[in-house]
């Protein structure tokens, strides 16, 4: 079995554990969030091939965002917002030694521009909470799968917004 495949193999295992721990711990840095922006990475022309277009995912994300109570912002939007936070969607996808087989990891992981508590003027944009999404062997439909696993990912996001932000 060559490297890359028991790299893969352990992330598949431990991926869900991870980020279901991460996100625990991090829901906090969720409260008081009231919007937000979303940036969906561009996708690999595999992915645009099977029909996954970038712009549809972010109407998506943005309409169940919208339906949790958060007000979307547009990219220019958030530089006028406390913290500029942005939904960051990202697929990647791994060949493997044989030609049929293919990873996709795919990461929703929130962006906050953040302060250094020992040096308050310093500011950097960091993740503060992260969804969990396993990355996956496929085979098709890819499409249904990709989506479905970001559709996860985002109703974990609004689940923990939600849990810290009650109405």
């Amino acid at each position: 079995m060559s490297l890359r495949v028991l790299i893969l193999l352990g992330l598949t295992l431990c991926w869900p554990m991870i980020g279901f721990a991460f996100t625990g711990d991090k829901r906090e840095t969720l409260r008081g969030l009231g919007e937000v922006a979303v940036l969906v990475e561009y996708l690999p022309d595999d992915v645009e091939r099977e029909g996954v277009n970038r712009e549809q995912l972010t109407r998506d994300i943005e309409g169940r965002l919208r339906q949790a109570g958060l007000r979307v912002l547009t990219i220019s939007e958030i530089a006028n917002s406390p913290g500029a936070p942005y939904l960051y969607v990202a697929v990647h996808s791994i060949t493997g030694a044989s030609a049929n087989s293919t990873t996709y990891a795919i990461g929703l992981t929130l962006k906050q521009l953040v302060q250094l508590s020992r040096d308050p003027p310093t500011e950097f944009f960091a993740t503060t909470w992260e969804g969990p999404a396993p990355p996956s062997w496929l085979s098709a439909p890819r499409v249904l799968d990709i989506r479905t696993r970001i559709s996860e990912a985002v109703g974990r996001f609004i689940i923990d917004y939600q849990a810290v932000n009650p109405k």
